[in-house]
Parts: C-alpha cells; sequence; structure tokens
C-alpha cells in the first residue's frame, strides 16, 4: 500500500487563508463530532467516544477530522471511502443527492462489522463536491453473541454480523425502509443501535452542512485549493521527520497469546514481525513474515482498516507529536511518504471470508512491534509495550426486550525515555474514554460495587 505524492494546488493560494480555511474544517468536523456524541443512546458512543468524524473531497481524501474522535475509528475513514467507491464501480451505482450510504465491510476498507460507516455526499449548485463521513462502535450487529465484539471463537465473516456493502438507506433524500427495518428485525437492543445509526446520519448531514456553507463564503477555487496545499503540507511535515531518522533497516518481533489451551502449538502464539526501512523522506513498514491468518479465531486483521492505522497513528506519535510540534493537519497527506507492506494470507492481510472482529488485539500489537523497531534510532520518543486492550459485553433480557452493554477496559502505556508509563488509559490507537459509574447505573439494569 502506498500513495502517489502531491501535486500542487490548481490555484495559488496564500498561507494566511489556508491555515484559516484549515480552522474552519476542524471546527465543521469538532461540531459533526459533538452532534453525534450528544445525539447518541449508548454510552460506547456518549462516553466512551467511540467513533469517528471527517470530510473527504471528491477522491476519497480525508481533508479533515474531527480532535474528539479516536484513532481506531478516524483512521480508517479513507479506507472505508475507497470501498465504497469500489462497490459502487462494480455495480454501477453513483452518488446523488440526499443518498447516504451504510457501509461496515471489513474486506472493503472498513475497520471491522461493529464500526459501522455512515457516507453522505455533499453536492454544491448540482456537482458533488465531497463527503461527509461519520462512523461509531455499536453495540451489537446481529453477530453470533450478544455485544457483537468478544466473539473471539467466530468462525468466519458471517459469524460477525450483519454485513453491509455500501448499501443506500437514504436515496435522493428518501428513506429505504426495508434497510432500517431488516436492522432492527436482525439486531439485539435495535432501538438504541438504530438510534445511534440515526444519530451518525443527522451528523453526517450537518457536516454537507457546514461544508457547502464554507464553499458559499471562499469560493470553491479556494477552498480545493487550500485542503490541497494543506494535505501539502502535512505531507512535507512527515517526510522532513522521516528524512531526520538515519538511513537503514531495523527490525522487531512481537507474539500475540491468549490462546494457552488451544490443543494447536501453532495457535497458541502468534507472530508479529515488522522490519522499517528508512530511505531518505520515504519509510516502508513491511510485515512479512508475521503468521498466517487464523481460520477459527477472529484475530486477523484487515489491511486496510487496521493494518495501516496501527502504523500511521504509531508514526504520528512519534514523529509528529502534537505535544511538541506545531499545528500539522490531519489529513490524508500524511500517509504519503509510507509505504505499507503485508503478505496476502497473513494475519496482516486476511483473505475473506477469516473472521476479523477482534483485530484490535492483533493491531495493538503491530503498534508495539513498529515502536519496539524504531527505539534504536529514535528511543527517546517510544514506549515500552502497552497493555492490550479487552471489550467486555454485558446483556440480558428485561420484558422481553433486549439490552447490551459494553465496557472497553483500560490498560496502561509502558514506561517511557526517562519517566514511568501512564496508569489507567486505553491504548494508543484506540484512545477511548471509560464509562462513568452514573451512566451505566442510570441506563442499564445493573448495579457497581466495586470500580
Amino acid at each position: 500500500m502506498e500513495y502517489e505524492p502531491g501535486s500542487p494546488p490548481a490555484k495559488e493560494i496564500d498561507p494566511i487563508t489556508a491555515r484559516v480555511i484549515a480552522g474552519a474544517l476542524d471546527s465543521i468536523a469538532l461540531e459533526v463530532g459533538h452532534k453525534l456524541t450528544r445525539m447518541s443512546y449508548s454510552s460506547i458512543i456518549r462516553e466512551s467516544e467511540d467513533f469517528g468524524a471527517a470530510l473527504l473531497d471528491v477522491k476519497g481524501r480525508q481533508i479533515c477530522e474531527c480532535a474528539l474522535s479516536t484513532p481506531l475509528q478516524l483512521g480508517p475513514i479513507p479506507g472505508y471511502m475507497q470501498g465504497v467507491f469500489r462497490l459502487f464501480k462494480e455495480r454501477g451505482d453513483r452518488f446523488e443527492e440526499g443518498d447516504v450510504i451504510i457501509h461496515n465491510s471489513p474486506y472493503h476498507g472498513a475497520s471491522h462489522g461493529p464500526d459501522v460507516g455512515f457516507c453522505v455526499p455533499i453536492f454544491a449548485r448540482g456537482e458533488l463536491v465531497g463527503f461527509s463521513f461519520t462512523t461509531a462502535h455499536h453495540l451489537d450487529i446481529g453477530s453470533m453473541s450478544p455485544g457483537s465484539c468478544g466473539i473471539v471463537d467466530a468462525v468466519d465473516a458471517y459469524a460477525e454480523g450483519l454485513q453491509f456493502k455500501a448499501l443506500k438507506c437514504y436515496e435522493r433524500g428518501r428513506k429505504n425502509d426495508a434497510v432500517w427495518r431488516m436492522m432492527r428485525d436482525n439486531i439485539r437492543a435495535s432501538d438504541m443501535v438504530v438510534g445511534d445509526m440515526e444519530a451518525q446520519v443527522a451528523a453526517c448531514q450537518i457536516g454537507a452542512q457546514r461544508y457547502v456553507e464554507l464553499l458559499e463564503q471562499y469560493g470553491r477555487e479556494t477552498v480545493d485549493a487550500a485542503t490541497e496545499e494543506l494535505m501539502n503540507y502535512s505531507e512535507r511535515m512527515m517526510r522532513q521527520q522521516i528524512e531526520a531518522l538515519p538511513d537503514g533497516q531495523y527490525s522487531a518481533e512481537g507474539h500475540i497469546d491468549g490462546f494457552a489451551d488451544d490443543p494447536d502449538p501453532s495457535k497458541r502464539d502468534q507472530l508479529i514481525k515488522v522490519t522499517v526501512t528508512v530511505d531518505g523522506g520515504t519509510m516502508t513498514v513491511d510485515l512479512t513474515g508475521t503468521a498466517p491468518q487464523v481460520a477459527d479465531r477472529a484475530i486477523n486483521m484487515p489491511f486496510v482498516g487496521t493494518v495501516d492505522i496501527a502504523i500511521y497513528v504509531t508514526l504520528r506519535s512519534i514523529l509528529l507529536d502534537q505535544a511538541t510540534h506545531e499545528y500539522v493537519p490531519q489529513n490524508s497527506g500524511l500517509v504519503r511518504p509510507i509505504r505499507i507492506v503485508a503478505e496476502r494470507g497473513s494475519l496482516a492481510n486476511p483473505t475473506f471470508p477469516s473472521a476479523t472482529i477482534a483485530r484490535f488485539c492483533a493491531g495493538n500489537i503491530v503498534a508495539d512491534t513498529l515502536m519496539r523497531a524504531l527505539a534504536p534510532i529514535c528511543p527517546d520518543r517510544v514506549a515500552a509495550g502497552m497493555a492490550n486492550m479487552k471489550v467486555i459485553a454485558y446483556s440480558g433480557v428485561v420484558d422481553q426486550m433486549y439490552w447490551v452493554y459494553m465496557d472497553i477496559t483500560e490498560g496502561a502505556y509502558g514506561g517511557r525515555f526517562g519517566k514511568d508509563g501512564v496508569d489507567a488509559v486505553d491504548v494508543l490507537y484506540a484512545n477511548t474514554r471509560n464509562n462513568p459509574i452514573e451512566d451505566i447505573e442510570a441506563h442499564y439494569p445493573l448495579r457497581i460495587s466495586r470500580y
């Protein structure tokens, strides 16, 4: 996986105007995120903030993102969009004003099934000008067990729940009742889940409206020039940081455990191998040698949507930490200098229909192993291994109605250069919040005796 370098904007733009438009774009994405969290029913979105919100241009390149969102939701959005493009092309579909597309296929750019994406094509004066996109983790998606997340023993993608492959849930502004009825009939706690989905749709529509207002204020040519220049700027900044590293190859290995009781020795210890090649202003991250995909465990990682994001967010954190660097827009320009390689049929690039729902477990090891590989050349910027992320789903039936509650249990960061690690935080590339006792007890038939 690699991206072409950027090209100069079609129209010359001064840096002050570009920075003002960057601030406006960030504000739009932040408003989308605020609206989504305030309209959502479930604590996984409202409190944990396990969602993503971004705007993309007509090519599907991310031009801004919501600062509240988690990396594992935000990062995959361009991949979701490319998956939608691919499916639309295969079917001969087209984007029309008033459409809303639902998408969650892990083999078409999505991170995993429960992270459902909604896309609103943005039209201005009858012309397609971009896309407003949200993703969010949903409490259930109709899988083999309640919660649709802790099913590491799912045998294939079908056991993981409903697959939405770029379906129009609204078409030309008209709601596709069949799609929504199918979801209500096949998802546990459907009132809450569908309510969250409707919140995503409304948030996307707000993003689309605000982007059109921005185009009306500055003109499309100016906004397009600004977004192109902002992506080029982010690319330049990332290349500068890579160029500052010594050229060479750096390797490390990590392992996934957790299946110690499996009679098959090959499933007790899964190898993650990372080789980093620094060559001037470009970097190649090669996962060749990583263990083969696992047929009956859901720890396989979608190459687009998990593996790439674990790498991108780790490199952004190491090389362009916002605490130590000036403002660098989070957009598709950042990934242009980075090339990723993984063998087809491996844990890091599985083939359909291998299960992927617990991909975050292996993805976190990819992030850890990449840090370990880079430790010899930037020891002051990496951390020791992090506690992995665990998701626990609780469920029950009250008055013949399912309830589902999901909690992301936090771990800790490893020690840093000259400092201890940080306790009780989520892992780097998930970065969700915990749920307060008051929210749990107010919305579920649960009482907390110890926290």
